[in-house]
């Protein structure tokens, strides 16, 4: 392959490397998968893209678009070329303040966005822990949504429409389309014309209908990113009277991972910026339990966000010298601490609000310390909580907290219940776990603790996102709320969806990318989810000599691994 595609490396405008040190840069994202392309690229725009659409289809290779690589189930890792838009595609192209839309090229930085956005007194509402490095288009492929998704919910509901080439070099555009702008669309055998065609004929089959609205996700879960969203098409002024949601595309681009066209251009929708005064509650809890009952407490008072961290990553931040100073409003030993937030136009609005959600908890036995914490010393609970996914990888010894079932959801009511059978998988299997993030959303981060460089834990590792997968199921849930199937969850979606609806799903997959060019191996068709992973299991690790002491972390091998 290295030789069929060095002649093409002067094809392209921007930059196309095949050298084995670059390569092995991009083997990797922010999961725990490790498979070296073929080559990578950096397009300096749409017609570079076309060029290597082209080179894909004659070498046979596949092309996986790529922003800043913070994927967590191993979206932009595989085998074909690497295609990284973070370099030259990074245009903030038209804004619109009066109809509140801004126009931007895929490799926008999300805080670079909203710092030009502020100007104007506008900002695009869904956020990520990452936002300082993670780029609009990876948003667009994950539906990424973030902290405060309550008020915000995700990229999906903010996505006008998205720009890009289909799999044969053509280039379409997908927005919101009127009854009689859809039919239009069926007309013609253009491959637009044959999507259009392809979705109408799935989506008009009354059979296809009730197995849709039967196996998907409870609909009230608005972080639901399990497989394509056929069902939010289906629920369009199309095909149900009862809706007012016009037909658009960017509802299923938004969270396909790239697999089904590539994005050269996003219309985002825009908000107001939040009100003038926020302040965090910093409830503590002696328990896990408490916290997860008490959420429902804290939703009832309106919050913008209402997020959890555990005791596992309160006990980490302690020998962490830069979350030592964030960690002052920490008091005793909690079990959970809620960080619940509320933004107002005073202070005083703020406090009232604190003391009613203080008596409840009080009332109802949750909790033992309730600090309201004002800006800008709210700002180190936040500093502390978007720390949390660094500070797990510290943890000492080859047992780490994994991302596996870190990204499951069900309805906010039905949480306790569904973490009480939770733990009773864990306590099968005899293992520990981490929970924190979005509990206020239904979706908490739970990362089972398993050593990934041990054989029977690569079993492990499948044997719980299997188990797990029925358990979503049973409580109608998603099985990714927001970081999305990759090649980590992608095996399970006929538990949650169905067997019939998988089918629908790989048709659509046939339809849009008839010779598998993007991004292939995720979300259908994908193998096994504990191969290609970072470590060989079973290796044995050298202990290697050095002039510095490593021995706090087990060796210079195991630093470089944190």
């Amino acid at each position: 392959m290295d030789d069929k595609l060095q002649e093409y490396k002067n094809h392209l405008k921007g930059d196309f490397c095949t050298d084995k040190k670059t390569r092995l840069l991009y083997a990797t994202d922010a999961s725990a998968y490790r498979e070296i392309p073929d080559a990578v690229a950096l397009p300096k725009d749409k017609d570079d893209i076309r060029e290597l659409i082209s080179i894909a289809q004659k070498t046979k290779t596949s092309l996986i678009p790529r922003t800043a690589g913070t994927s967590l189930a191993g979206q932009v890792v595989g085998p074909g070329i690497v295609v990284d838009v973070s370099r030259y595609m990074t245009n903030i192209l038209e804004i619109n303040q009066d109809e509140r839309w801004v126009r931007v090229q895929p490799g926008v930085i999300l805080d670079e966005l909203n710092l030009f956005l502020k100007d104007y007194g506008l900002f695009f509402g869904p956020e990520t822990s990452t936002a300082n490095r993670c780029m609009i288009g990876g948003m667009v492929g994950n539906n990424a949504c973030g902290a405060h998704s309550i008020l915000y919910g995700t990229t999906r509901h903010h996505t006008i429409s998205v720009k890009g080439l289909l799999s044969d070099g053509s280039e379409a555009e997908f927005g919101p389309l009127s009854h009689e702008e859809f039919r239009e669309k069926l007309q013609g055998n253009s491959m637009e014309s044959k999507i259009y065609q392809d979705i109408h004929e799935i989506l008009s089959n009354p059979d296809n209908q009730k197995e849709i609205e039967r196996e998907y996700p409870d609909n009230s879960i608005y972080r639901r990113n399990t497989g394509y969203s056929i069902d939010l098409l289906l629920d369009s002024e199309v095909y149900s009277e009862q809706s007012r949601h016009p037909f658009n595309f960017s509802k299923l681009i938004c969270g396909s991972e790239g697999t089904l066209m590539f994005i050269t251009e996003i219309k985002l929708n825009l908000v107001s910026l939040p009100p003038k005064y926020s302040a965090v509650t910093a409830a503590h809890f002696e328990t896990k339990e408490e916290a997860f009952r008490a959420n429902l407490i804290a939703l009832k008072h309106n919050p913008g966000t209402v997020e959890m961290m555990d005791d596992h990553i309160l006990k980490l931040t302690k020998n962490n010298r830069d979350q030592q100073r964030n960690r002052e409003f920490v008091k005793g030993e909690p079990g959970a601490i809620l960080i619940i937030e509320f933004a107002r136009d005073s202070k005083e609005e703020i406090e009232n609000i604190h003391h009613k959600m203080v008596s409840d908890f009080r009332e109802a036995g949750y909790g033992y310390y309730y600090p309201l914490i004002h800006e800008p010393e709210a700002s180190k609970v936040w500093n502390l909580r978007k720390a949390g996914l660094g500070i797990l990888s510290n943890m000492k010894g080859d047992a780490k907290p994994v991302s596996i079932i870190e990204d499951t959801a069900v309805n906010v009511e039905v949480l306790p219940d569904y973490m009480e059978d939770f733990k009773k998988i864990l306590n099968r299997y005899n293992l520990d776990c981490v929970f924190y993030a979005h509990i206020g959303s239904g979706e908490l981060h739970l990362r089972p603790i398993l050593n990934l460089k041990d054989p029977k834990d690569v079993e492990m590792f499948r044997t719980i996102g299997r188990e797990i997968a029925h358990l979503v199921k049973k409580y109608n849930g998603s099985l990714s709320g927001e970081h999305g199937d990759g090649r980590l969850r992608g095996e399970f979606i006929p538990i949650i969806l169905g067997d019939k609806n998988y089918q629908l799903l790989k048709a659509v997959k046939r339809t849009w990318d008839p010779n598998e060019i993007f991004n292939p191996g995720k979300i259908v068709d994908v193998p096994p989810m504990n191969e290609s992973l970072r470590f060989q299991p079973g290796q044995e690790i050298p202990d290697i000599s050095t002039v510095f002491d490593f021995s706090d972390v087990g060796g210079i091998l195991r630093a470089t691994e944190k």
